[in-house]
């Protein structure tokens, strides 16, 4: 079960480099009076090498993903009312996220380039703490944040998909209303609330 879970997840990690649109990175904030700061470790690294690394799944990639969990986690806390900036976008997302981004930009260095991309996420990120919720969906599973299931079923409800009540608990009609969605976008209608389904949900404009 784990073994294919994994499979079909690196299909739509896969998928998403060619439908995941591309950010334009703005300027980071905070830093000095001029907008600088110091970059270390990882964020130093060129995007060109970031797509080296990635390519062959290194140890050296593997490391790199230990530093984007540090760096998301150091922006929770920094930031003002921020519990998640990235809710329902996991670390291997982001990298696809950032992977495309460095495709057209191989001279940028990774701190920036993620320092924008969650500056892009900043407006979907949870403000307060929220219990897990877990969503199982025929043999699939995983946890969501109640805020963020009740986000998805007010945005589903918006579309005219969801009939319920936005309240934060994964029920058979928000099942219903994800598989009514990725049968609109294109998906196959497994009404399992899979990455790529989430990022198009919340990336895509109302």
């Amino acid at each position: 079960m784990f073994i294919c879970r994994r499979i079909i997840m690196n299909k739509l990690i896969i998928a998403l480099l060619y439908l995941i649109t591309v950010f334009n990175i703005p300027a980071s904030f905070g830093g000095d009076k001029d907008g600088r700061y110091a970059i270390r470790g990882a964020g130093l690294l060129s995007c060109k090498t970031f797509l080296a690394e990635r390519s062959k799944k290194s140890p050296a990639y593997m490391m790199i993903g230990g530093w984007l969990d540090g760096y998301i986690t150091a922006y929770n806390k920094l930031q003002q009312d921020t519990f998640d900036v990235s809710p329902y976008a996991s670390t291997e997302l982001l990298s696809v996220v950032i992977g495309q981004h460095c495709k057209d930009n191989p001279d940028d260095l990774l701190g920036p380039v993620l320092g924008g991309i969650l500056a892009r996420l900043n407006k979907d990120r949870l403000d307060a703490a929220s219990p897990f919720v877990t969503v199982k969906v025929g043999d699939y599973e995983t946890s969501l944040y109640a805020r963020t299931i009740q986000e998805i079923q007010t945005r589903l409800s918006r579309k005219g998909l969801f009939k319920g009540s936005a309240s934060g608990n994964w029920d058979d009609e928000t099942t219903a209303a994800i598989a009514r969605y990725q049968k609109e976008i294109g998906y196959t209608a497994s009404g399992y609330p899979d990455q790529k389904t989430l990022w198009y949900l919340f990336r895509s404009k109302e």
